[in-house]
């Protein structure tokens, strides 16, 4: 009786004939092993494009100071004063007139800025340096073209006797 009682439990415990076990399904299936796949990809994708190149690196350099140009012009005509922009083969900072004498320009926009490192300047007169004006009504009696390079990557930004801030070719 013993027997028959410990054959019934084995036969419990043993899957049928054609049953897999948990067990056996160690591996995975080929929509699982396509699905982790393209997950990579997606994301060696990602940090493939947020890698900065050379011409992204000049391209938005030069929206900064197109912006930041633009914004210097804005405040000569809110405040009624003259506002400059000094660009240096290291950087670029702004001033703004105040009883005869020039000051910086306050705000964190226009605070002093180096030049990326894989980023040069050329002044439009091909001169180490450039000072651009706006005066109180937002003209510039220092029209500039500003040019930002680096390895085949070439921007131009350029500043109208209007004042009007323009970039590319």
């Amino acid at each position: 009786m013993v027997d028959r009682a410990v054959s019934a439990v084995t036969r419990l415990r043993t899957p049928p004939a054609g049953a897999r076990s948990p067990a056996s399904e160690r591996g995975f299936t080929l929509v699982e092993l396509m699905v982790v796949l393209a997950i990579m990809a997606l994301a060696a994708t990602a940090v493939v494009l947020t890698i900065p190149g050379e011409e992204r690196n000049v391209r938005s350099e030069a929206d900064r100071l197109a912006a930041r140009l633009a914004a210097a012009r804005d405040v000569a005509v809110i405040e009624g004063r003259s506002v400059s922009v000094n660009l240096a083969p290291s950087g670029y900072g702004f001033e703004r007139r105040v009883e005869g004498a020039w000051q910086p320009l306050p705000g964190r926009a226009f605070e002093q800025r180096s030049w990326p490192s894989d980023v040069r300047f050329v002044a439009g007169d091909g001169q180490g340096a450039a000072r651009i004006l706006f005066d109180r009504v937002g003209t510039s009696p220092t029209p500039q073209a500003v040019v930002l390079s680096g390895g085949d990557a070439r921007e131009i930004v350029r500043v109208s006797a209007t004042g009007d801030v323009s970039r590319g070719e």
